[in-house]
């Protein structure tokens, strides 16, 4: 009996002489059961994998959300300054600006002093300008239209000339007289190209105090000047007058800056 029941039991094996010599090989019933626990496994793997795969998505999820907060979060809204504000903002640096370097200045000459060689003084105007009736200049030798004209003054920290006195613009046309030579036709900072008629300098000031030519009728507005007429001014140092031209003209320039005050 116990022979029998042992030969049942391993029925199942037999040997396989003629493939692969005395090597057992499963029977049918061997095979069922593998079948079923490789679609277990297969299944078990399926299901890891969603819940990762879902897993990720959530994780992804919330990170993105945090992200947004955060950088919701991170942006501040600034008040917006007003034009008056931010103008007293810059003067009041401006003005300790100036303290600052007054100071700097009044300690490098002290300091000057003793050297044994001459040092450079301190200058209420950048090299090259002219100090004159309490204000810095600048007399252009290359010509340029009167919009890179401006452009260059702004690039310098200054501006197209404003003459709001008759002592200015008789100093300023007797200078370019005389640094002008064969050229007697300077930029100022005067324009009527935003409005017809309307004479306003670069600061966007309505012109007070005149000094046109009156023999030609200035500003004519001559047709000469195209399309877009003329629309810029120049001061003629042979005539001491102000002449209207059209903007794309090419002179020299006047500059115009605030001094540096100096307490020494």
């Amino acid at each position: 009996m116990e022979d029998i029941e042992n030969y049942t039991s391993l029925q199942e094996f037999t040997e396989d002489i003629a493939h692969s010599g005395n090597r057992p090989i499963l029977t049918s019933q061997g095979k069922q059961g593998v079948h079923k626990g490789e679609k277990c496994l297969r299944g078990q793997a399926a299901l890891v994998l969603l819940i990762a795969l879902l897993t990720s998505v959530c994780v992804n999820i919330v990170l993105g959300v945090l992200l947004v907060n955060s950088r919701r979060s991170s942006v501040t809204v600034e008040p917006v300054k007003s034009d008056a504000s931010e103008a007293a903002s810059l003067s009041l640096k401006l003005t300790a600006m100036q303290e600052r370097f007054s100071r700097l200045c009044s300690e490098y000459t002290t300091l000057g002093k003793t050297c044994s060689k001459a040092v450079i003084q301190c200058k209420p105007c950048p090299e090259n300008w002219m100090h004159l009736e309490g204000r810095c200049y600048f007399f252009s030798d290359d010509k340029l239209d009167w919009q890179h004209s401006k452009e260059s003054c702004a690039s310098m920290g200054g501006y197209l000339t404003i003459l709001h006195s008759h002592e200015q613009h008789h100093t300023l046309e007797g200078v370019a007289r005389n640094r002008g030579g064969f050229d007697y036709h300077f930029w100022i900072g005067l324009s009527d190209a935003e409005t017809e008629g309307v004479w306003k300098w670069v600061d966007n000031t309505v012109v007070n105090m005149t000094y046109w030519n009156e023999g030609e009728k200035e500003p004519n507005n001559h047709q000469s000047g195209g399309i877009h007429g003329e629309d810029c001014a120049v001061l003629d140092s042979r005539s001491k007058t102000w002449f209207d031209v059209p903007c794309d003209f090419i002179y020299k320039r006047i500059c115009e800056m605030d001094p540096i005050t100096i307490n020494i």
